[in-house]
């Protein structure tokens, strides 16, 4: 659930920066995120958590923020293609070591389907030039910084993982956290934004309906991935859950193929077929 929801998330986000740009994005990203996450704490009547609990919670939206705001920037440069399978593979590598080597355990089944998933991530998203998708046109950008955006989207993420893992060890449940990481995403993005606007680093704030509509999707389905990442953490080990959770560009990939009528070449569907086999093998190894 937390792959789907995060994938689908990625989508919307792609397209909304396509429509205007990688800042509202975020913006939109976070900021809906923020007000459904306000109301469903207060549905919810759960006590606050201790302090230690918030201050991870809020580390943890921090560092998911800035995770995705490289990652959008990416996008809006046309290096999806590069970007997502590495970004996917240090965002879920990194916490899924810090776990085993933490002394969480995994048996051979497990092991080998975390390596399937891993290798789902990335042929799912190795780009090809021959495909395309006839309604969206492709981005060339300059590759000068590329592999800085991987690499501090890449940490940004495995940040978010660690960070919630840390915040429910020290005492932190659902709706708290949850809030926490749009409260801190939210804050941290603004603050990015009063820094470097007057530097002339950031673009226009130009948001049209289309991108409202769009962005306002990925933030729902920002939300819903870290509701359901936060739940499989506390069901399970962080390393199962960060590899399983990691699928999001196959579904990214899948929407793409669907609604965008992007063709699956050969080593996407393999790749498919990987992530399946991943999950099953997951499954099977957790019995």
């Amino acid at each position: 659930m937390a792959a789907a929801s995060w994938g689908a998330a990625d989508f919307a986000g792609g397209i909304t920066t396509r429509l205007s740009n990688n800042l509202v994005a975020v913006l939109l990203t976070q900021g809906v995120g923020l007000v459904v996450a306000s109301g469903l704490l207060l549905m919810s009547g759960e006590a606050r958590p201790n302090d230690e609990a918030l201050a991870w919670a809020a580390a943890a939206g921090v560092s998911g923020a800035l995770g995705l705001a490289f990652f959008y920037l990416a996008l809006s440069r046309g290096t999806m293609g590069l970007v997502a399978p590495l970004t996917a593979l240090l965002g879920a590598a990194i916490p899924a070591l810090v776990g085993l080597l933490g002394g969480e355990s995994a048996g051979p089944l497990t092991l080998v389907g975390m390596g399937a998933a891993l290798a789902a991530v990335v042929l799912i998203s190795v780009p090809d030039r021959r495909l395309g998708s006839p309604v969206l046109p492709t981005y060339h950008g300059s590759r000068g910084r590329e592999w800085l955006l991987i690499l501090a989207a890449g940490l940004g993420f495995a940040g978010f993982f660690l960070s919630v893992d840390a915040s429910h060890e020290a005492g932190g449940q659902v709706w708290w956290p949850l809030f926490m990481f749009k409260l801190a995403g939210v804050a941290g993005v603004a603050g990015a934004t009063l820094l470097l606007r007057p530097l002339g680093r950031l673009p226009a704030l130009r948001i049209g309906s289309a991108a409202l509509l769009v962005g306002s999707a990925a933030g729902l389905g920002d939300l819903g991935g870290n509701l359901f990442f936060v739940l499989a953490s506390e069901a399970g080990t962080l390393a199962v859950a960060v590899v399983v959770a990691s699928l999001y560009p196959v579904v990214t990939a899948l929407l793409a193929r669907l609604v965008l009528h992007e063709r699956l070449g050969r080593l996407r569907l393999v790749g498919v077929a990987l992530a399946i086999l991943g999950v099953a093998l997951i499954g099977l190894g957790s019995l």
